[in-house]
């Protein structure tokens, strides 16, 4: 993303905040892939489910719980968008790939 916002030409700022959604959007993505590995099936998934908890694999969902994860993906989903919104531009193709990778069901 922020090889995108540099090749556009933003500012120094600007890239920063590129940088700053684009974490956030990563960590949204995590969260929502540990709650999948609980949540989903194999056949939806598209992966073997539950392998987090057979590999003792410590996730967000095993040390925050199912309920706090799902609501943090959508406080830091929205705090992403926050930040994007700040740049004072519009991008809904930004914003609905946004959303589409923090509501994701594969």
């Amino acid at each position: 993303m922020m090889i995108g916002a540099v090749l556009a030409g933003g500012s120094d700022k600007e890239v920063g905040t590129i940088e700053t959604v684009a974490s956030l959007v990563g960590l949204a993505f995590q969260i929502q892939d540990d709650i999948l590995d609980v949540t989903s099936d194999a056949k939806t998934l598209g992966k073997p489910v539950l392998s987090d908890e057979k590999n003792n694999k410590t996730t967000y969902v095993t040390l925050e719980g199912l309920e706090k994860a799902k609501h943090d993906v959508a406080e830091i989903s929205a705090k992403a968008v926050e930040e994007l919104h700040s740049l004072g531009k519009t991008n809904e193709f930004l914003e609905a790939l946004i959303e589409m990778l923090i509501t994701r069901e594969k």
